[in-house]
């Protein structure tokens, strides 16, 4: 089994960050572990906006993420961070007062880093198969998911509903580990960025279709 870890390409949740593929630049909100031993991560972007008028956030890669460095904005690339034009409130004893003033004066935010202490310990790994204690039935572990300043992991769990693919989020103390059901090749985790890199999923015992109406 691969050592499914977050903090992939040493980036932590809260970090500024720009996607290399199309030079947008945004914070980094959440991480995400694959079965496959890919992490990617949630970028939220304050100066883009969707259709419906809310900021985007899409998931990419980490080996296509850049971390900014202090003195770029997220917002105007033309201009230089400074003291004098960010805010950064900490923690939760801050002037709500110096932050209304700092929004007036248009100062940009630069968020607090989440250093991930005291986020519970992965339990259940990408590829278990589990009993999910309310839905009352197996499933399959496919990916783990963070979010920033949250302590608790949600894992992502799926399971066959006739010819549909049901999917959901579980906490870890809905899931009791059963025998890990798929193995991915430690050798095949890591490939170049444009490069197909996909590690080969090897099933173990050979799962049925029947079961889980699909194959790996």
């Amino acid at each position: 089994m691969l050592d499914y870890a977050f903090g992939a390409g040493g980036f932590q949740l809260g970090e500024r960050v720009e996607i290399l593929l199309t030079g947008q630049r945004g914070i980094l909100t959440s991480e995400v572990i694959h079965v496959s031993g890919c992490n990617t991560y949630e970028v939220l972007m304050p100066g883009v906006k969707t259709l419906l008028g809310k900021k985007k956030a899409t998931l990419h890669d980490h080996l296509l993420l850049r971390k900014l460095d202090p003195g770029e904005s997220m917002i105007d690339a033309s201009i230089e961070l400074t003291v004098d034009n960010t805010f950064s409130p900490k923690g939760t004893d801050v002037n709500a007062e110096w932050i209304r003033a700092a929004i007036d004066e248009k100062k940009e935010f630069v968020p607090e880093i989440d250093d991930g202490v005291g986020v519970e310990e992965i339990t259940i790994f990408p590829g278990m198969e589990v009993w999910n204690k309310y839905y009352g039935n197996t499933m399959i572990v496919t990916h783990i998911y963070r979010d920033i300043y949250c302590k608790e992991l949600r894992y992502g769990v799926m399971h066959m509903s006739g010819d549909t693919e049901v999917y959901t989020y579980c906490r870890s103390y809905a899931l009791v580990p059963l025998e890990n059901k798929i193995i991915v090749p430690p050798a095949t985790k890591y490939g170049s960025v444009f490069e197909d890199g996909r590690a080969e999923l090897e099933v173990v015992d050979k799962l049925s279709e029947n079961r889980y109406g699909m194959l790996l």
